[in-house]
């Protein structure tokens, strides 16, 4: 339906391109889903080594809130770390510890390797798309930068530069 809206001499190659788009938009799904399910299988793995309880519950929690990005993770591994406190306080500031560094991982290592697989955006393009996303639309802003950057990825690789190479 939208590719009526170019010219009948562009609709195949505009289709092609929101096809493509459709296409790297449903990877970001898939690599958030599995830095997710990488988050939850960390957490589930340090809960029982300490023994807290709801180790199950607690490790879907903080896979679900992990697919809010910037934010959702650092709300689960403060739930995790409340938790952890019925254990003992030493075991909740390593557990606080413990989803420090592991939100850096992955918000510097995990996140954009899975994007340059699913998405095919480069790390650093990844790393800024949220950062600039996020700082002006907030969280949904975080949630469409790297759909959005894919986008304007894919179009600047199959509009721009083949029409400046025609010049």
């Amino acid at each position: 339906m939208v590719h009526r809206l170019t010219p009948r001499s562009r609709r195949a190659r505009s289709a092609m391109l929101i096809d493509e788009v459709v296409h790297r938009v449903g990877g970001y799904v898939l690599g958030n889903v599995l830095a997710s399910v990488i988050a939850a299988l960390g957490t589930l793995v340090w809960l029982e080594i300490f023994s807290v309880p709801y180790p199950v519950l607690l490790a879907l929690f903080v896979g679900f809130m992990d697919l809010i990005p910037m934010i959702g993770s650092t709300i689960g591994g403060i739930v995790v770390s409340l938790v952890a406190l019925t254990v003992s306080l030493p075991v909740a500031v390593s557990t606080a510890i413990f989803y420090i560094i592991y939100r850096n991982a992955e918000d510097y290592l995990i996140t954009p390797r899975v994007m340059k697989r699913t998405v095919r955006v480069p790390g650093i393009v990844t790393v800024i798309a949220v950062l600039i996303g996020g700082t002006l639309l907030g969280i949904i802003g975080a949630l469409v930068a790297i759909p959005v950057a894919a986008a304007i990825q894919l179009i600047v690789e199959e509009v721009v530069y083949p029409r400046m190479d025609l010049s």
